[in-house]
């Protein structure tokens, strides 16, 4: 898959460990669905797990929702320091097909999440602005780390909608 950006910066002394992830840019109409104040659905690649088997997974897990038409976007390489990962981080859109299902969410976060459906220019103003924001807090620890850079993922994949 493309490379779209890498976030982060390499640091030679961490022996990193490679986290295969997700990310989906899902449509409805006109609309994105954005999490929790601008991220997006998806999460990590199980061992054995292809792409399109962890997007069904995560889709269920953390939405009960499934998707149809999903197409390759492009990666996010994410260097997270402070957990000594380096995320690699498929991006793909696909329209919304169904809601509803169980689900099965996998920690506190997901069992709260917030959504909010967006036209593209609104997303990504939005998320622009989010990002902004996060800019402000140190990045200090993984918390305020992953925030950022996955508010960065968001950022560079939506624009590759544009």
């Amino acid at each position: 898959m493309n490379i779209l950006a890498t976030i982060g910066k390499l640091d030679t002394t961490i022996q990193y460990t490679d986290r295969p992830t997700v990310k989906v840019i899902i449509r409805k109409d006109n609309l994105i669905l954005l999490l929790n104040n601008g991220l997006l659905p998806g999460g990590g690649i199980d061992p054995g797990e292809s792409d399109s088997d962890a997007i069904t997974r995560e889709l269920q897990e953390e939405l009960g929702a499934t998707v149809k038409n999903v197409e390759q976007i492009g990666t996010v390489i994410q260097y997270r320091n402070f957990l000594g990962k380096k995320y690699i981080i498929n991006g793909y859109t696909a329209i919304l097909e169904s809601t509803g299902g169980v689900v099965n969410p996998q920690d506190e976060g997901e069992a709260n999440f917030t959504m909010q459906w967006l036209a593209l220019e609104d997303a990504l103003l939005f998320v622009e602005k989010a990002v902004e924001e996060a800019k402000i807090k140190p990045l200090d620890d993984d918390a305020n780390q992953g925030k950022h850079y996955n508010l960065m993922t968001t950022y560079e994949l939506l624009k590759t909608l544009k």
